[in-house]
């Protein structure tokens, strides 16, 4: 970044215009902004326009605490915190939870906990888990225990300790502490909790992507309105949110705006990690945030032409932007080809940011 508040788009574009084996293919990425439009209209048409335009689709199941709930703000915090490298082994089987994968797995088996009267939202008792504690409560089907426990245990003690010693033991008054500015708070959650401490160095340069505290800003803001104490604002252009599931990039791949080379094909292949903060893992996050931000701006402009606003008058409110449909349209595109897409490689970064 060039600052310490804001996505640095300068450096994203240096590193996607240097980048050798994972590149944008500008050409299609009209042919997936017909696709977001699509998806777009049908959901005004299912008069679930609001829905698609201004939240997050992955907020809205039935895994997800009630936006009314009391322990909501630590509840996102954990969910959030433990979202990362939930991709499996090459030859071990998939953590699954009552056959859910990935995130959606892990919003599950928290519910699970909290229903069976464990408060798992809360420092004081997850910072006393051992690991028996934490094989016990992250078991999922079959017996098969979440990826990177022992990691997981670790995190959830040390983000414990930096709320009970500088929040009063709750996320929410860190919330409160930065007066209802996002870019503040992504940044205090940032520099605070050091697993979401994202800054990686490519060809001399800092790059900073903040991609994890970032989506636990956006949560916020979608869960809470402005008569609540929580609410934060965002001010201008929204980040996106796509390495909520890492998966999405599977998405870009399949539609061939994301391309690889064969050598990086052949890599991927082997199904070993990436490393974070390696060249390739680098340049698969920047390209994708670029595809995002040239997306963004192509159906900004594209949606601005009468023939759309005469059929969505929405799409002339101020407050309108694209971000969030995009964002829905890779996750709901994600679940619904799920099987499709795990033709598509599958980047395993060894990370704790997503």
């Amino acid at each position: 970044m060039q600052s310490q508040n804001k996505q640095d788009i300068d450096t994203m574009q240096y590193v996607a215009a240097k980048s050798r084996d994972i590149s944008i293919n500008m050409r299609k990425i009209g042919e997936l902004a017909m696709e977001v439009i699509a998806y777009m209209s049908r959901n005004h048409d299912n008069n679930n326009f609001n829905a698609v335009t201004h939240s997050y689709v992955r907020l809205s199941s039935e895994f997800h605490p009630e936006k009314n709930d009391k322990r909501a703000a630590d509840w996102l915090f954990v969910l959030n915190t433990l979202n990362f490298g939930l991709w499996t082994r090459k030859g071990m089987q998939e953590w699954k939870v009552d056959g859910f994968t990935g995130y959606m797995a892990l919003c599950a088996i928290i519910k699970r906990t909290i229903d069976n009267g464990k408060p798992m939202w809360d420092p004081k008792f997850y910072t006393t888990l051992s690991i028996v504690d934490m094989m016990h409560i992250f078991q999922g089907d079959d017996d098969i225990i979440i990826p990177r426990i022992s990691q997981r245990l670790t995190i959830l003690h040390e983000v414990g300790k930096v709320l009970l010693d500088h929040y009063d033991g709750t996320f929410a008054n860190c919330i409160k502490s930065c007066e209802h500015d996002a870019i503040k708070l992504m940044v205090t959650i940032h520099d605070k909790f050091q697993s979401y401490h994202d800054i990686v160095k490519y060809g001399g340069r800092s790059v900073h992507l903040y991609t994890k505290a970032w989506t636990l800003v956006t949560d916020i803001w979608a869960y809470f309105d402005q008569e609540h104490e929580l609410w934060i604002k965002i001010e201008g252009i929204k980040y996106s949110t796509i390495f909520a599931d890492y998966r999405v990039i599977q998405v870009f791949n399949h539609f061939n705006v994301l391309v690889y080379s064969k050598k990086f094909l052949d890599e991927l292949e082997k199904e070993e990690f990436i490393i974070h903060g390696s060249k390739e893992e680098v340049e698969i996050c920047c390209c994708s945030l670029m595809i995002v931000r040239y997306l963004h701006q192509m159906l900004m402009e594209t949606l601005k032409q009468n023939t759309f606003v005469k059929r969505i008058p929405e799409l002339e409110l101020p407050d309108f932007d694209c971000m969030c449909l995009v964002d829905n349209f890779l996750w709901d595109y994600l679940q619904l080809h799920n099987e499709q897409l795990k033709k598509n490689v599958l980047c395993r970064v060894y990370t704790e940011s997503y």
